[in-house]
């Protein structure tokens, strides 16, 4: 009997398939965790990896780059940064679990930035996970932390702001999928909605998914 998963909020028929990979994630990061100060790095399955703070990429950047790129230019770079960043963290930890079906590539990026600590996913009913130009993902980013120590540091936002979110999830989806995707916040809880909320789609069909986000909201 399966547990309810403990980091991925999903349509029941995938619990068994999250617990399962969550499973596999507590046993490499119990097991293949290594911390070596004298060398100055901390090791992930073999793969380098560092420890920052969150506020960092949440606040303390984007103020920097609003400074010398604007705002426009800063929420692209923050996409294009979050996108590498998904992008690479498949490429590492994708080979060394367990996973067979396209689906299960797919949600380990979740589950993966569940345990790295800075996101858990709601999937939304309407996903079609499928590794051709009818893919469309929709789901949510509660307690993220880029609207979450947005608002902590008294700022506010008009529209939404989580771009590296957005771009991680698109990174780590694309390279799964094996299909160039983009992702688009259109709800944002640092902007006063009630979540924060993307849909993803194939690249090649951006304008489409533009033209009718409001349908989503």
């Amino acid at each position: 009997m399966f547990e309810m998963p403990k980091t991925v909020e999903a349509p029941e028929e995938l619990h068994p398939m999250i617990e399962a990979l969550e499973s596999q994630y507590e046993t490499i990061l119990n097991n293949q965790m290594e911390f070596r100060p004298e060398e100055g790095r901390v090791h992930l399955a073999g793969k380098n990896i560092m420890l920052i703070a969150l506020e960092t990429i949440a606040v303390t950047l984007k103020e920097e780059l609003v400074e010398v790129l604007g705002e426009n230019g800063m929420t692209l770079l923050m996409y294009r940064v979050g996108k590498a960043f998904g992008r690479t963290a498949a490429q590492q930890i994708l080979p060394i679990i367990e996973t067979g079906k396209l689906a299960e590539k797919l949600v380990a990026g979740p589950i993966y930035a569940a345990y790295s600590g800075f996101v858990r996913v709601r999937l939304l009913p309407g996903c079609n996970i499928v590794d051709n130009d009818d893919y469309f993902l929709f789901y949510e980013h509660p307690n993220n932390f880029e609207s979450d120590l947005w608002t902590q540091a008294g700022k506010t936002a008009n529209e939404p702001i989580c771009s590296f979110n957005a771009g991680y999830s698109a990174g780590w989806c694309s390279e799964a999928v094996g299909l160039d995707l983009d992702a688009t916040e259109i709800l944002c809880e640092a902007a006063g909605d009630s979540s924060c909320r993307f849909i993803m789609y194939p690249a090649s069909r951006t304008m489409e998914y533009m033209d009718k986000a409001d349908e989503y909201k």
